[in-house]
């Protein structure tokens, strides 16, 4: 049986980059709209709070928020 897995985007690496490559990167999560540069920043940083290395670009119910982590993988069903 083969496997498939999401993508995941380094929480730091992200943060490294600067405001200047978040324009459009997230989706403020109560409106229909991009963040603003600032509001992914803030994200980000929230997300370091939570102990979170890696953060999933879709959803996925098998991640591992740790450094190293990401997606564990999902039966393909063949």
């Amino acid at each position: 049986m083969g496997k498939y897995y999401h993508i995941c985007l380094s929480v730091r690496g992200a943060l490294k980059r600067g405001k200047q490559h978040m324009v459009g990167m997230f989706k403020h999560p109560t409106e229909k709209r991009s963040m603003t540069p600032r509001e992914a920043e803030d994200f980000l940083m929230d997300e370091l709070a939570k102990g979170h290395e890696v953060i999933p670009i879709c959803d996925c119910d098998n991640f591992d928020f740790k450094e190293n982590g990401g997606c564990q993988g999902h039966d393909d069903g063949r």
